[in-house]
């Protein structure tokens, strides 16, 4: 239990550091000790899966909150491009929608990419199935937002700073910047790839 409350609090406080610099600052310590005193509270299995389960969810939506706050105060893009952090995390929202979508059909994730099927396709005229208006928007919109997200996450590492003007490279930016541009490669080059067949007769769906 000991060992498993270790690797909890590890996890938590990495996630913890995702939160902008000035609210970690801030309640950083506070947000560690409330898990603490939590975390033993639950003693079962099933109350401590689903308060773990509860805390990182809900931890997930307060960074998305509060990155989204910083950025809507004052010049937004400015905010983006300034901190690396807020780019990454930015970025990763952006492309969200796209890359659950691609893995749980690609890997028939059940029960996920059955009701992602009943929401995204319709049944044609003559028995084939067929991408509804809403799966369009998702998968094309999708599309679009890949690379600005991925030209978006770059930004920090754009950036000259200092007086030689050097460039500094981020952790984070670089690792969403990695999963970003697998989707891209993923879901663009298969598109292309199937537009090519097509063109050849091979194969047009």
């Amino acid at each position: 239990m000991a060992y498993g409350q270790n690797t909890v609090r590890i996890l938590y406080k990495k996630v913890l550091r995702l939160y902008p610099r000035e609210f970690r600052e801030r309640l950083g310590e506070s947000m560690e000790q409330t898990f603490n005193d939590l975390y033993k509270e639950q003693q079962t299995a099933f109350g401590l899966f689903g308060f773990i389960f509860w805390l990182f969810f809900e931890t997930g939506v307060g960074i998305f909150k509060e990155h989204l706050l910083l950025i809507t105060e004052g010049n937004s893009m400015k905010s983006i491009i300034s901190n690396p952090r807020s780019a990454a995390i930015t970025s990763l929202f952006l492309a969200l929608p796209l890359g659950l979508t691609y893995v749980a059909l690609m890997f028939n994730i059940e029960p996920v990419a059955r009701v992602l099927n009943n929401l995204f396709t319709i049944d044609g005229q003559q028995g084939e199935i067929e991408i509804n208006m809403l799966g369009r928007i998702v998968i094309y919109g999708g599309l679009l937002l890949l690379p600005v997200s991925f030209a978006l996450n770059l930004q920090p590492m754009l950036k000259r700073e200092g007086p030689e003007g050097k460039r500094r490279l981020y952790a984070i930016n670089l690792i969403v910047g990695a999963a970003i541009l697998l989707l891209i490669i993923f879901t663009w080059g298969g598109l292309i790839l199937e537009e090519m067949y097509c063109l050849q007769g091979i194969r047009c769906d």
